[in-house]
């Protein structure tokens, strides 16, 4: 293994789970809008309460986590929530073909699809890691700049989800979608489940492996990792294609809650999957974060919006706060590396 490897990663990635966690300052934002929450309302400790907000943190959670990965080597990924929404309808609308051709009529009136949900569901996950692949492509090997390709992406895929659409919804009729976005597993909802379950499998990838560790000597330094023989164009390109699967597993969840796919939901998610993984430690520049602080991040964001929604705070004002949050976590994080690195 080379030095890049041994040396870099150590010095520049988060401490793993669970070190130092009680001495983390997310953890105790956490904690206080708990209890704020607490003092101010009797319905934020609610069950139902926490539910909805555990669901809330799996669909920004998923998005976040893809986020967090490209962010780690220095690139960014402004298309995740087009995709999240468009490898659905790509699903939806392949099956409605598809059925014809089987002998079976699957979308009806209303634009009800009452077909199988199981191959929309792998169609969507396909289509996010192609659409994750071409993303890879443009920046790793077009060395088109993260932001100019990932907009390009952004305004394509929100084109053509109007255009498969028509501009009308889809709704989902299917038990097992409904499973995925109602039920309870020991308490907790399928959908966040699943959110846990990626977050297992991306921590142990990330923090665990050496490919994982090629992604943070990639973002702390791409010319010494390009010297120490890590082809850095491979590893950007596997980073888009993680992203672009989050994006379509956030898609599921996110439209099996809804029981229902259109065109404009999820606008400005991109901003929100940005937030969480600066607010949760991640450097923008790269070589900075980790997929278990991007749960933090989540959690922090979601029981925050979820305060602000109890206290009926106008959607505006949230959106508001969306933006102090990501710039003041931009700013505090330069802060801390100059004092870190001076």
């Amino acid at each position: 293994m080379s030095a890049i490897e041994l040396s870099g990663p150590s010095s520049s990635r988060a401490a793993p789970f669970p070190q130092g966690l009680l001495r983390d300052p997310i953890v105790w934002l956490i904690a206080v809008i708990f209890l704020v929450g607490a003092l101010t309302s009797e319905y934020y400790l609610t069950a139902l309460n926490l539910e909805n907000l555990m669901r809330n943190v799996a669909v920004i959670g998923l998005l976040s986590l893809g986020m967090t990965v490209v962010l780690l080597t220095g690139r960014i990924d402004l298309s995740v929530a087009a995709l999240m929404i468009f490898s659905i309808i790509v699903g939806v609308v392949a099956m409605a073909e598809i059925g014809p051709m089987l002998g079976s009529r699957w979308l009806v009136r209303g634009n009800t699809y009452a077909g199988p949900i199981v191959p929309v569901i792998l169609i969507a996950l396909a289509t996010g890691i192609i659409a994750g692949a071409i993303n890879g492509v443009g920046v790793a090997y077009l060395k088109v700049t993260s932001f100019i390709m990932t907009l390009v992406s952004l305004t394509a895929l929100r084109g053509f989800n109007y255009v498969l659409t028509n501009g009308h919804p889809y709704y989902l009729k299917a038990p097992f979608y409904g499973w995925i976005g109602d039920s309870k597993i020991l308490g907790m909802p399928v959908s966040f489940l699943i959110f846990l379950a990626v977050l297992l499998a991306l921590i142990a990838f990330v923090n665990g492996t050496v490919r994982g560790a090629r992604l943070y000597a990639i973002g702390g330094n791409e010319k010494a990792a390009l010297y120490a023989g890590i082809k850095t164009d491979r590893y950007v390109l596997l980073a888009y294609v993680i992203s672009g699967l989050c994006a379509a597993i956030a898609g599921v969840v996110f439209t099996a809650r809804l029981k229902s796919v259109d065109a404009p939901l999820a606008a400005g998610y991109e901003l929100t999957a940005i937030a969480i993984a600066v607010i949760g430690g991640t450097a923008l520049s790269g070589g900075v974060g980790s997929p278990w602080r991007t749960l933090l991040g989540s959690v922090a964001f979601a029981a925050g919006l979820n305060l602000l929604a109890i206290w009926g705070v106008g959607t505006w004002y949230q959106n508001l706060a969306v933006g102090i949050a990501l710039i003041a976590s931009v700013g505090l994080s330069k802060m801390s590396r100059k004092k870190t690195h001076p």
